[in-house]
């Protein structure tokens, strides 16, 4: 794979490529893909904020709650997280590169968050990554990434195109794993789910 691809941002004009890309990674399964404003020096309250749809896009862009209803609500607001403090939160995530945040957000779309279980990757990787890219270009070039894929706690280059299995669960459900991304002025949550 080349990876100058990984590496390379396509800017994000406006809503309409936003929304493609989000829905060519995010349109089907149990998916989720939200952005909120960054109001605090602490940018875990904005993800915090953004699990528990309490946040709104604030460009009013496309965004995507496809998460599996569960029997039990233990967020309390019908979101598909806990409901987790800022301090719970920065214990389960790990700081991860640009080039991995990009792997890991097509990976997303796979069977058990991997790229290679996406029917027909081969010939589909050119343009999964691209829409990748411009989903991350939306958080700007000093943007920093976080996951809960375990793989990533000791190693923020890990190739996060078919992590191992496992993951801190932050959601009700019994597996899930995904991407924070994080501006200076806005908090984006990728995340996919699986139930047993």
């Amino acid at each position: 794979m080349n990876r100058n691809i990984v590496k390379q941002r396509e800017p994000v004009a406006d809503a309409v490529p936003w929304k493609a890309a989000v829905t060519d990674l995010f349109g089907g399964g149990w998916t989720f893909a939200w952005v909120g404003p960054r109001e605090h020096d602490d940018w875990r309250r904005g993800a915090v904020s953004v699990m528990s749809l309490k946040a709104v896009d604030p460009r009013g862009w496309n965004s995507v709650n496809h998460a599996p209803e569960v029997a039990e609500d233990r967020s309390g607001t019908r979101a598909p997280f806990i409901a987790w403090s800022p301090e719970q939160l920065k214990a389960s995530l790990y700081e991860i590169s640009p080039a991995s945040a990009t792997q890991f957000l097509t990976a997303l779309k796979g069977e058990w968050h991997q790229a290679a279980s996406i029917p027909n990757f081969k010939d589909r990787w050119g343009s999964l990554f691209s829409s990748s890219r411009k989903i991350l270009s939306r958080f700007g070039p000093s943007a920093t990434f976080f996951t809960n894929a375990s793989d990533a706690w000791d190693n923020p280059n890990v190739d996060l195109r078919s992590p191992d299995a496992q993951w801190e669960c932050l959601s009700v459900c019994t597996t899930d794993c995904g991407l924070v991304v994080v501006s200076d002025t806005e908090v984006g949550v990728f995340w996919a789910f699986w139930e047993d």
